[in-house]
């Protein structure tokens, strides 16, 4: 992604459209701002323009609009994975190294396993109380995610930070029947469920747990990429829920699939 964003970022690919509202925003005075959002056809930078919807009863006026760009997230840039096959062993050792990981990946992590990696699915019983449980990188604390601190991402059904997440079933207290996937890939949803939601959650080493509150931590296998970013999808319904884990560039939360 850092590649594709440098190589251009001196001309950007921008439709060229009309200046039209894409959305609106409340502004520190709390008056409406007209937005407007485009992506750059090459690496999906976003151009964000904003400026004040004219006064009706004016008849003529000058109207300013103001600029800026935001930087997409990973899974928004346009051939990110063919652009990965790309890189050379040397520029991810060199990439790797500015992480904090000079020897290269520590031998206690996870193996990236997506080109022999299957499909697994684990049926479990978990025991809820109070309406959650968790899910974090293997031996680390549910304080990580609760309380959900402000900063998480939220799809509804899920909270997630980097390392844990925290979901919401349809169960206060009692047992909870839970099927478990992970796949190398998008398993693609089940629409068979009444509420599915979405969330990236970066894990570190490729080694996660199943949390129950104040109960047990159950050790799930090793997931197909080793440590790096992957997309939960989380699945309510009574009397089992479904949770999807695969590895996948980071993106936006999403409810609803």
């Amino acid at each position: 992604m850092a590649q594709i964003l440098r190589d251009c970022r001196d001309g950007h690919d921008l439709p060229d459209t009309r200046l039209e509202v894409t959305g609106t925003e409340t502004g520190p005075d709390g008056e409406t701002v007209n937005v407007n959002r485009v992506a750059c056809r090459k690496c999906g930078t976003v151009r964000v323009t904003r400026w004040r919807p004219p006064d009706p009863s004016a008849q003529a006026q000058l109207i300013t609009a103001m600029g800026t760009y935001e930087a997409p997230e990973p899974g928004d840039v346009p051939g990110l994975a063919e652009r990965a096959l790309l890189v050379t062993d040397a520029e991810y050792a060199e990439f790797i190294a500015q992480r904090g990981f000079p020897g290269g990946i520590p031998s206690h992590f996870a193996p990236d396993r997506r080109t022999v990696a299957e499909l697994e699915r684990l049926n479990l019983a978990l025991q809820i109380r109070a309406g959650q449980f968790g899910l974090t990188d293997r031996g680390r604390s549910l304080g990580e995610i609760l309380p959900v601190p402000g900063y998480a991402e939220s799809a509804g059904l899920i909270d997630a930070v980097s390392g844990a997440a925290l979901f919401w079933p349809p169960v206060e207290d009692g047992e909870l029947s839970l099927t478990v996937v992970i796949s190398p890939h998008d398993p693609g949803p089940d629409r068979s469920y009444a509420s599915v939601a979405e969330v990236s959650c970066r894990f570190h080493t490729g080694y996660i747990s199943l949390r129950e509150i104040a109960g047990r931590e159950i050790e799930l296998p090793p997931l197909a990429a080793g440590h790096g970013d992957y997309r939960l999808r989380f699945h309510a319904g009574e009397p089992v829920c479904l949770l999807q884990i695969w590895p996948q560039p980071r993106r936006k939360p999403q409810v609803g699939v």
